[in-house]
């Protein structure tokens, strides 16, 4: 007769890891019973054997289960990190919707597609373009070129120790010592004739145009998308603020529209286009504001008014109150100690740029420019005025300088 092998349902399997569980536990906590005098077999005993068995082998279940969960979720983080992730992939940059750029710890960087296709290698850094150009900027630690930013693949390999991004279809590049611009096929189209400044910003163009300093001089200046000078390289600084041109010639600031027109004209201050006007602070502090359009909307721009207290003659003795558990006054003490009363001064002070203080009239007319970087009221209509340099003078209510 032929034998026949049993089949082990899980059913079966779990009964028999259980029996042979519960037969272990009772045996250990049999071991304890006798250990503390309790091998009897009486009803006590088997009671306690039993809670002792059943304690046990409940805590046993709970470490299989616990087990079980962490090598689930061990499994399962590795799988969705695998099927989502590239382990390589330490920090991703998103380029573009179809490429991203990776770094992995101090590993130089690469380009990755969504496909899972690696372009570029060695990669140090990448600078995207402006606007609709879709070249990027990289290095490779030596030289400098471009890549397209959809498909990842080298357009212009690196061969320019200083390179530029895209801007209005055009890049500056290093060239040999010399600026020129390149088109997105790497021919080089404008030649300005400046040699490379280390200390510029950038050669970018915004607006349609594009601020050039030149290396041999130190003077910015800048050109169109045609290479003409629009305003020659005989300035002391160029910066673009919102759609216009911050214009230093060394004497003062003035602002220039997109068009190249002078919205406000040469001032010894500083300049800032900010949400719908031009600020102009001036070396004594005072603010001007300005419409886009250079219409003066405030010759002396006033943030906030302060009331000036000083200590007068008159004194008082301040009273020390006591309630009792109903909040109710029981007794009031007088103050051995008399104190000067606090009255307004005339005049109050007023801040425009922050930080600098000015005197302002009770009608609101300034008597003063905020050039103090404190007022205090010494009497009804006299003030401490002191500057940056903690130096005070004391002025009356009409600014004049007493002595």
């Amino acid at each position: 007769m032929k034998g026949r092998t049993k089949i082990v349902t899980m059913k079966r399997a779990f009964y028999l890891f259980w029996r042979g569980l519960s037969t272990l536990v009772a045996g250990v906590a049999g071991w304890l019973l006798a250990f503390m005098g309790m091998a009897d077999d009486s009803r006590y005993s088997r009671i306690l054997r039993r809670v002792i068995s059943t304690c046990f082998a409940i805590f046993a279940v709970f470490l299989v289960v616990a087990a079980g969960c962490g090598i689930f979720e061990n499994l399962y983080y590795r799988m969705h990190l695998n099927r989502h992730f590239d382990e390589a992939c330490v920090d991703r940059e998103y380029v573009s919707s179809t490429l991203s750029y990776c770094t992995s710890y101090d590993d130089d960087g690469f380009l990755k597609r969504t496909d899972g296709t690696t372009t570029i290698k060695g990669i140090q850094w990448i600078a995207r373009p402006l606007g609709t150009d879709s070249l990027v900027c990289y290095s490779d630690g030596q030289k400098r070129g471009y890549f397209n930013m959809f498909t990842g693949l080298p357009v212009i390999k690196p061969q320019y120790s200083h390179a530029w991004i895209f801007s209005d279809g055009l890049a500056a590049v290093d060239d040999e010592g010399m600026i020129k611009f390149i088109d997105a096929s790497g021919r080089v189209v404008m030649d300005p004739k400046v040699e490379y400044a280390p200390q510029s910003d950038g050669y970018v163009f915004h607006n349609g145009y594009c601020i050039i300093q030149d290396g041999k001089s130190n003077r910015y200046g800048m050109i169109d998308r045609q290479g003409k000078w629009v305003l020659e390289p005989q300035y002391f600084y160029i910066r673009i603020d919102d759609d216009f041109w911050i214009v230093d010639n060394g004497k003062g600031q003035c602002v220039v529209d997109s068009s190249l027109h002078t919205v406000v004209p040469y001032t010894q201050g500083r300049i800032f286009v900010l949400d719908g006007y031009i600020s102009v602070t001036l070396s004594d502090h005072s603010i001007r504001r300005y419409n886009l359009d250079g219409t003066l909307v405030d010759g002396c721009y006033v943030n906030e008014v302060y009331t000036l207290c000083y200590d007068s003659d008159e004194l008082r003795y301040p009273q020390t109150k006591y309630y009792n558990d109903e909040g109710e006054l029981v007794s009031e003490t007088d103050s051995e100690d008399a104190v000067p009363v606090e009255k307004a001064a005339r005049c109050r002070s007023y801040e425009a740029e922050t930080g600098w203080y000015g005197l302002m009239s009770p009608d609101g007319r300034i008597i003063t420019p905020p050039s103090y970087t404190s007022i205090k009221a010494i009497a009804y209509d006299l003030y401490l005025c002191k500057d940056n340099d903690e130096d005070g003078v004391i002025l009356n209510g009409k600014g004049e300088r007493i002595r």
